[in-house]
């Protein structure tokens, strides 16, 4: 009998983690449907099914990273978030970025509970463990116990022991940084399949470049907005044959879901100094408190028009209650609102892409969830054309596509795993413009779309065959892109008032002439709707561009030219 295996996602954010694992689910048993009917489910769904019949504690769906101790005992995740107001000091969150960075790197970041000290030149946590006596743990250590409670939390839920594991990375991770990461969850007992960056997680989440499933592949190009707890990543990235092509990222490491909770945390501070003359702003109880409660608020936000803030005993013993309507925390996040803009903007700028040249913009991270923040994307991205898509739960989506590429390469071999993503492999030459032909109409075909991972082939069949047609002309062209403004006519039933609307588009025409050729010597005349002409463009790695036109029958008369290369 094959020995079963278990492989799960993980997704190690800053803030938050989660954990996700590709399974068969009998929904009879779970939901009153039909017995024996399945779908895929991720660990966070069977959580919370599960939690319906047997509850516990640690169900929830998101895991928060941190980590709190109180003498011998440790506390993981969602129990030791709670220590960050009662415990401060002992109690380390914020910590994944300082995975591999010396002390003189060490940036702290908003939420941080026990303080970072200098260690052997790197940063590490000192604990008190009573009055009299301290621990110290390295980042490294900080982070391979946190990861021992995931694992342990994954084979609890699944009853079984783990046997390998996907886990993502920012893509700002240095070798260094991947290398301490990978020893940190060895440690902790993790199967480590592979690494993957978060972007690429997402993508596969949300199925980019796939028909509805995973053998239909197709060409698109999509901008990865990740607002996570601590930082905005921004990825562009295409798919052409089914191949993931990072082509850009920007980010911004003072940007994130944290910044929205500041921005609430000092409105309801200077409500509550209002109200009681009591300034909080350099009280650090209060304002984790205040913290906490904010994150509630920011969230309840994203579904409703008005949210509450209330903190027990906020200082000197005095509640605080406050409200506060999506207009105001929108008017309050308007310059954060502008600095996302900005990123995105950086990025498409790196990748010399025009908004209207992007299929989709995927919305990762929790705080994705602000509604604003799709009506703001709409001022770049104008096109229709554009979906926004924000149709899986945006703080799962990272750890579900780490559970599919976990399902998909559960069977390989380390080695092979390794060998495939050899930069030799990885890092391909691309094309730099589109490569097509002129129809009938003037308009320009593309038969190699821009960004395409060389070496590339596509065949195509030549139209328009006229009877009795001896000779056969293709000129290959070089293309560029160019935004189309058009004013569209005033409709027949349109007011008095009417404006007239302006259409943008992307067109791509015809910029060099690659090739010429001409298939002749057709003594027998071709057949209108029967005579097939192919032609045949290959890139080679090199740049080299070969075109083959040839009669589509048995000793037919073949053309060949190439041009280029390196």
């Amino acid at each position: 009998m094959a020995e079963q295996t278990t492989v799960i996602g993980i997704n190690f954010g800053a803030t938050y983690s989660a954990i996700a694992c590709i399974n068969k689910v009998p929904l009879g048993l779970l939901s009153g449907e039909r017995v024996g009917q399945t779908r895929l489910m991720t660990v966070t769904e069977l959580l919370r099914l599960l939690r319906l019949r047997h509850p516990n504690p640690d169900g929830d769906r998101q895991i928060a990273s941190v980590i709190a101790f109180s003498g011998v005992e440790e506390y993981t995740g969602n129990q030791a978030q709670a220590q960050i107001v009662r415990n401060p000091n002992h109690t380390v969150a914020a910590f994944r970025n300082l995975i591999g960075k010396s002390f003189s790197e060490t940036e702290i970041l908003t939420g941080s509970a026990a303080p970072v000290i200098e260690k052997n030149g790197l940063p590490a946590y000192e604990i008190p463990l009573d009055d009299e006596k301290t621990v110290t743990f390295s980042v490294k250590e900080v982070t391979s116990k946190y990861l021992r409670h995931i694992r342990s939390s994954a084979e609890a839920f699944l009853g079984n022991p783990i046997t390998g594991a996907v886990l993502s990375i920012p893509s700002y991770f240095t070798d260094h940084q991947r290398d301490e990461f990978r020893a940190a969850a060895t440690d902790a007992g993790i199967p480590v399949l592979q690494f993957i960056h978060e972007s690429a997680a997402a993508a596969l989440a949300y199925h980019v470049g796939q028909q509805g499933n995973m053998h239909e592949p197709r060409d698109q190009t999509v901008v990865i907005a990740d607002l996570g707890g601590h930082s905005f990543d921004v990825t562009v990235l295409n798919v052409r044959s089914g191949m993931f092509n990072i082509l850009a990222t920007a980010h911004d490491t003072q940007l994130g879901g944290v910044t929205f909770d500041e921005l609430l945390v000092a409105h309801f501070a200077s409500e509550f100094k209002k109200k009681t003359k009591i300034d909080v702003t350099e009280n650090k109880k209060a304002l984790a408190k205040l913290r906490a409660s904010a994150e509630i608020t920011k969230r309840t936000l994203t579904n409703q028009n008005q949210a509450p803030c209330s903190v027990e005993s906020l200082a000197d013993g005095l509640d605080f209650h406050g409200t506060i309507n999506r207009l105001r925390f929108e008017i309050l996040a308007s310059k954060v609102f502008s600095r996302c803009l900005d990123v995105i903007q950086e990025v498409l700028t790196k990748a010399d892409l025009d908004p209207n040249e992007i299929d989709e913009v995927l919305l990762v991270g929790g705080s994705s969830r602000i509604p604003k923040l799709s009506t703001k994307l709409r001022d770049i991205f104008k096109s229709e054309s554009t979906r926004i898509r924000l149709d899986i739960e945006p703080d799962e989506a990272v750890a579900y596509g780490c559970a599919i590429q976990a399902s998909l390469i559960q069977g390989f071999d380390p080695e092979d795993i390794a060998a495939s993503i050899h930069p030799v492999i990885t890092l391909t030459p691309h094309t730099a413009k589109p490569i097509g032909v002129i129809d009938a109409k003037g308009d320009f075909v593309v038969i190699v779309p821009r960004d395409t991972p060389l070496p590339v082939r596509r065949p195509f069949e030549f139209g328009n065959v006229a009877e009795g047609q001896k000779q056969v002309y293709l000129a290959l062209w070089e293309g560029e892109h160019e935004v189309v403004r058009e004013t569209l006519s005033k409709p027949a039933d349109a007011d008095e008032g009417y404006e007239p609307e302006t259409v943008v588009h992307l067109k791509t025409k015809a910029h060099t002439l690659l090739a010429e050729l001409v298939l002749d010597g057709l003594a027998d005349g071709l057949k209108a709707g029967r005579s097939k002409i192919e032609v045949v463009v290959t890139v080679d790695a090199e740049e080299r561009v070969t075109v083959v036109m040839r009669e589509k029958k048995f000793g037919g008369k073949v053309v060949k030219v190439e041009v280029g290369g390196k």
